[in-house]
Formats: structure tokens, sequence, C-alpha cells
């Protein structure tokens, strides 16, 4: 079954495999990529990959239309009006904030809309079963390479950031929310393999590979995406009258064998968190030290601070890092957060952002950017769910995987950040473009 998916992919269409040879550059940390910096510009690998993915789209719409684009004319709508309040929000941030980093902002901005370029040349070279083939062959070969990375890291074998640091989780060469969100996407291709019953050792290699590579990045956030993927697809084969028991099962099992392998490496991270609420009794001190989600608890606090500040249209692009916005908050924050460590407060050595990305959206875009986004990610969800309704299972196996998969990049956005060119936003927009591919 696997050497009939390559002799497939094979016959994809040259956008299509410009796409998918594009995947192994776009999710890999820039630590790993050559790079030509002038100032505050600065053009790696993946930068590249972009534009010849975007030269790409703009050909295969010149030679056979707007194919997709055409069918789903409010998703475009919404996602170009999103683009331009996120680019015009500079124009506010600047009026609000005199030490607004202009320059520097601008570039993260176009930053933001390159990697958000996915979308629309996923939907435009998607056109048939053997493009898309390519490109979940793509996923699942780079989620195979990154975890066997991972899983030397854990052992101790390869270097990862900060050196040999085994026995904890791993970013492999992507980083560790990253590392979960694509292996995250990568398992939701083995969950459409089950509920689509389409049995093949591509499913396999995307099950291994990124179940094993969720649970060494042991990032909750993804585990939880994974949750609610797999109950999603549990619900395409309700739908489709094929939902038994055995199928069931195995999602249920899957997703406690990895929940409970990322739990078992988040363990400290969890218990500090339970005191932190008052769940259980403090058993340390933690004064000297940041605790990931009490920390995150606190710039959650602070962010939505920021938007009550700016509910309509927020603070602007990324002025949620800037000392303008938080710092007028701390007071606060500290009478909040008594307990917390003067490091975990944001600070001007210390920008550590907000750390959600409804939270972000909301501080930085306003209550108008996240109704953007937000209705961008259910036209997708909409159009995925049709076409998992539908008969064809080959269409129906894909709209599985993209709807899964863009749960799972919903999920880790929102315990990273909206944040430029990172490979979270990448598979966020990627799997749009995936829903959006099957629309016609």
């Amino acid at each position: 079954m696997l050497r009939a998916l390559v002799r497939e992919a094979r016959t994809a269409s040259g956008g299509a495999l410009v796409l998918a040879v594009a995947v192994p550059l776009v999710f890999l940390h820039p630590s790993y990529q050559p790079s030509l910096t002038h100032g505050s510009v600065g053009i790696d690998l993946s930068d590249l990959a972009l534009a010849a993915v975007v030269l790409t789209g703009l050909w295969t719409l010149r030679r056979h239309g707007p194919g997709a684009l055409a069918a789903q004319p409010v998703l475009w709508l919404l996602f170009a009006a999103f683009l331009i309040w996120l680019v015009g929000s500079i124009a506010w941030a600047t009026h609000y904030d005199p030490n607004y980093p202009l320059h520097s902002r601008v570039v993260s901005a176009f930053k933001y809309v390159e990697f958000a370029m996915l979308a629309p040349v996923a939907a435009l070279v998607l056109r048939k079963a053997a493009d898309r083939s390519a490109l979940l062959l793509a996923v699942a070969a780079w989620s195979a390479f990154l975890t066997v990375v991972g899983a030397l890291q854990f052992l101790g074998i390869v270097n990862e950031f900060e050196g040999r640091r085994p026995v904890q989780r791993e970013p492999s060469y992507i980083g560790i929310h990253e590392l979960g969100a694509f292996s995250g996407v990568a398992l939701a291709i083995a969950f459409a393999s089950i509920v689509i019953a389409r049995r093949s050792r591509l499913a396999w290699l995307a099950g291994v590979a990124g179940g094993l590579g969720v649970a060494l990045a042991a990032a909750l956030d993804a585990v939880g995406g994974i949750a609610v993927a797999a109950a999603a697809g549990a619900a395409v084969a309700a739908r489709r009258g094929r939902l038994g028991l055995r199928r069931v099962l195995v999602l249920t099992a899957i997703v406690i064998a990895v929940a409970a392998a990322s739990v078992s490496l988040r363990g400290s991270a969890v218990s500090a968190f339970l005191e932190f609420l008052g769940v259980t009794p403090a058993s340390t001190q933690i004064d000297q030290n940041v605790q990931s989600y009490s920390h995150r608890t606190l710039l959650g606090y602070i962010g939505l601070r920021i938007w009550l500040d700016h509910p309509v249209a927020g603070a602007g692009w990324q002025e949620s890092h800037e000392p303008a916005a938080f710092e007028k908050h701390l007071a606060a924050a500290h009478r909040r957060f008594p307990d917390e460590p003067n490091v975990a407060f944001p600070s001007p050595e210390h920008r550590w952002g907000v750390q959600n990305g409804v939270i972000q959206t909301l501080a930085d875009l306003g209550a108008v950017g996240l109704m953007l986004l937000g209705l961008v990610v259910a036209a997708s969800l909409r159009v995925a769910v049709r076409v998992a309704r539908a008969e064809d299972d080959e269409r129906a196996h894909t709209a599985t995987v993209a709807l899964g998969g863009l749960i799972v990049a919903v999920a880790v956005f929102t315990g990273t950040g909206l944040l430029p060119g990172t490979s979270v936003e990448a598979m966020l927009w990627l799997t749009v473009g995936l829903c959006a591919s099957l629309a016609v």
C-alpha cells in the first residue's frame, strides 16, 4: 500500500511536489538553517522554500484558474481581511506607543503573512488525490525523521538546543511545541485511516512517528488537540455509519498512551500548577523558579488586561511584548499573583509575551482580529466536516486528516501565541489550505 501511495504521489502536479518538498524546510527550526541577515531582516531556507511555493501557486493560478479559491470566496475574503487587519494594526500601535519598534514589527508582520500564504497556495495546488497523497507522504516522512532525532536526544545521543539533556521532553530539530503540533498532524493521518478503514503502511508510519513525537515533546496543548481530533474522527465514522467498538477502543488507547507518556515527562510542572491553584498543598518552595503553567496564567492575566485597554482593535501587532502595554498592569499582577517570583513578570529584560494565541490575538488585534481569525478557522472546519461525510473514501480520508490536523494546530496555537515565522503558524495555515482544497 505504501508503494502504491508513492507511485500515486509521483503523478502529482508540479505545484503539489514543490509544496511537499518544502515541508522539511518550512518545518525546521531556524537554528538549523543557513541564513543571511541585514539588520532586523533575515532570509533563511524556509523563506526561499516559501517563495518557491508562492511562485508555484501563482503559476498554477495562471495556468489552471482559481479552483478551490473560487469555491469558497467567503473564506478567502475573511482570510484577506484578517491579514490586512494584522498589518494595519501597526498603525495604531505606533500611535499608542512612541517607542514601538516600527521597522522590526513591519518585518515580522510580513514574515507572518509569508507563512500564511501556505493556505491559498495549498488550496490551489492540491487539486487531485495524487497531489494530496504527496503532501501526506511528506508530512509522515518528515515526522518520522523528527521523531527519530527526538528519540536520540531523549537517549542522550544527539544534542538539542542546549546540549545533551537526556530523559526529558525534547525539541528534535524543530522546537518543543512545534514538534508537538507537527507530530499531532501526523497522528491525525493515522486517526483518519482508522475511522475511514484505509489500512496502509503510511498510516502505521504516521501513527508511530506522530504518537512518539507528541509524547517526546510532552506539550500538553498538543495532547489536548489529539484527544479532540480523535473524538472528531470518531464523530466522522459515526456519521458514515462505520463507528464500531473496535475503532473507539483503538483511538482511545492511542490517546491514553500518548497522554500518559507526556504527563510522565511533565509531572513536576503539573504538580507545581496544582499547588499554584491550591488543589494540592504546597510541598516545595517555588519562589525562586518560574513554573510553566502558573507563569502562563500570570501572562494570560496581563494579556487580558492589555486587551481591556483596547477591546475592539487591540494594542497593535506584537505590542503586548512592549513595556508601554504591560508595565501599567504589573502592580495589579503582583497583587493578583503575590507568590510568583519577580522574574516571572514581564519586564524590558524579559519580554515574555502572552504565550496564549487566543489572548494574544485579543491583546494585539482586539475582538475584531480574533473574530476574523475564528471565522477563517470555522469556515475551514465546515468544509472538512462536509467532505468527511462524503461517500468517496479518498476525499473523506483527506478531509478527516485536515479536520484533525487543524484541531491540533489550533490547540497548540492556543498554547503558544500569535507569532511570526513559526512552525505552529505554518501548520495552522497549511491545514486551512488542505481543508479548502477539498471544497471543489
